[in-house]
């Protein structure tokens, strides 16, 4: 989807922006992300000291990264989310690691390093107040290559959610940047386009709605993760589309109420979920529907139920993972105690891939229906009526800013129309004429209309990426299945 649009990535981790930020003035520093340009380390004269943030996806890279460096004679510190709760095994491959939030450490960090007593590990004893934050030097990074910036703010989850980080991460008390503080940074962007890195903008009802009120003038186009409570309040839909909220992830994680009690997720109504999604639709915003399987009361059917939910609420977009118990979270505590954990492997903890054992189904069980429900999902049979009854309601006719230039729109527009109309899925060119129909009448902006394409044709490039190497993965998830062996590998896609 990125590259149709002229662009490399979606959006730009903001830990570095924002860490550059909070370095002094008297370090020259530099950004390097791999997504938007690859690294040559020849190239450059070897810095004096490199800070690489982790996740769990670029975990094995980040790595990889600190030995290349370190053997050349560069010191190198560790940080970010993967560090933060793995923060043992990721000492043994730097001269130094940040836990936690680095706004309290990091300058000690430098002051040390210059002293040549760099310590081994830098945690701040306790949360920063996050009242206000340094305007994240964006000037650092290529934002020509991303669609969008990132914007955080606030930190913190009071939920109990028992497979999530945030409260290990950042806390259990919300923290709020004060409101012009926010604003100041959102001025400042190089861009229009806003990301916001928040893992719920709206549990602060009343913050959230002076926050939107005052971006209306800004002309911004914005999505974030909310949750259900948010769409069920149409008023503030409301004032989100009008401020330029173009789409909301929400964590439905599963219909079942045995599994949503199960994973302590007692804030989500899951009896109010049908009509969060028609009333954002009608607001004209698009709802990202998440969901999770391998709960211990999930059999192979909840697999159809989110199929048949899907259909009958015209979602945009659907993420349908696997449950991972990622270290540092109550999950994997409890998992590990049961003897239930089968390995944890960075490079394919995405969802995709089971990485523990389940109650009422076997991993290769389990893989073979998620990946065949979602080519299922983004079948273009499947996904016509729903985007047919989605944009066709008129709730999306509003005019929209596209993130791109003139060139970028002409290649898109190219790229959509040999996929569509020249595809030899019928329903693919349905799909195409019918949208196309619907911009001519104005009954939906073209705004809308071709990302939400772009962004069917990528998930599919990537499903149909994962097919080329499921017989591989089958055979190794029914070993596991056959033999108890720890999870090894799996080919990456």
């Amino acid at each position: 989807m990125c590259r149709a649009m002229g662009r490399r990535a979606a959006t730009h981790p903001l830990a570095l922006p924002l860490l550059a930020a909070l370095t002094p003035e008297h370090w020259q520093v530099s950004i390097v992300d791999e997504e938007l340009a690859p690294l040559r380390l020849g190239w450059f004269d070897p810095p004096d000291l490199v800070g690489i943030t982790a996740m769990v996806s670029n975990a094995t890279r980040a790595y990889e990264l600190a030995r290349l460096f370190r053997g050349r004679g560069v010191s190198v510190v560790l940080g970010g989310p993967y560090v933060s709760t793995n923060a043992e095994e990721a000492a043994a491959h730097a001269d130094a690691i940040v836990v936690g939030e680095a706004e309290l450490v990091w300058a000690r960090c430098l002051a040390d390093f210059e002293a040549k007593r760099l310590a081994k590990r830098y945690q701040a004893s306790e949360w920063t107040d996050f009242r206000s934050s340094p305007l994240p030097r964006w000037d650092l990074v290529d934002t020509s290559k991303i669609l969008a910036c990132g914007v955080q703010v606030s930190r913190g989850c009071p939920n109990q959610c028992d497979f999530c980080l945030v409260r290990r991460l950042v806390g259990r008390k919300h923290r709020y940047r004060d409101i012009e503080d926010v604003l100041r940074e959102i001025r400042a962007l190089p861009v229009k386009q806003i990301a916001f890195a928040d893992d719920n903008l709206t549990a602060n009802r009343r913050y959230a709605r002076e926050l939107f009120e005052r971006m209306v003038p800004l002309g911004l186009s914005w999505n974030c993760q909310a949750g259900v409570d948010a769409a069920l309040d149409r008023d503030l839909l409301a004032l989100m589309a009008k401020s330029g909220c173009e789409s909301i992830l929400i964590g439905f994680e599963t219909l079942s109420p045995a599994s949503l009690k199960e994973a302590c997720k007692s804030q989500n109504a899951l009896e109010r979920y049908e009509e969060a999604v028609a009333n954002a639709h009608q607001a004209g915003i698009q709802v990202l529907g998440s969901f999770v399987v391998g709960f211990d009361s999930d059999t192979i059917d909840v697999f159809d139920r989110v199929f048949e939910f899907t259909q009958r609420n015209n979602l945009s977009y659907v993420m349908l993972n696997t449950l991972i118990a990622y270290p540092g979270s109550d999950l994997y505590d409890r998992l590990k105690a049961e003897g239930r954990l089968t390995g944890y492997v960075t490079d394919v903890a995405n969802g995709m891939y089971p990485l523990s054992r389940f109650k009422n189904m076997r991993q290769a069980e389990l893989f073979s229906k998620l990946l065949e429900t979602l080519e299922k999902i983004y079948a273009y049979e499947n996904v016509a009526p729903r985007a047919m009854a989605l944009f066709g309601s008129g709730a999306f006719a509003r005019e929209r800013e596209a993130p791109i230039g003139a060139a970028a729109k002409v290649r898109a527009t190219l790229d959509l129309l040999g996929r569509h109309l020249l595809s030899r899925d019928p329903a693919a060119r349905r799909l195409f004429l019918g949208l196309m129909d619907l911009v001519r009448h104005k009954r939906v902006h073209p705004g809308a209309v071709v990302p939400y394409l772009l962004m069917i044709r990528s998930v599919r490039g990537y499903l149909a990426s994962v097919r080329r190497n499921a017989n591989e993965i089958l055979a190794q998830l029914e070993r596991n299945d056959a033999e108890g062996q720890r999870f090894v590998a799996l080919p990456q896609v």
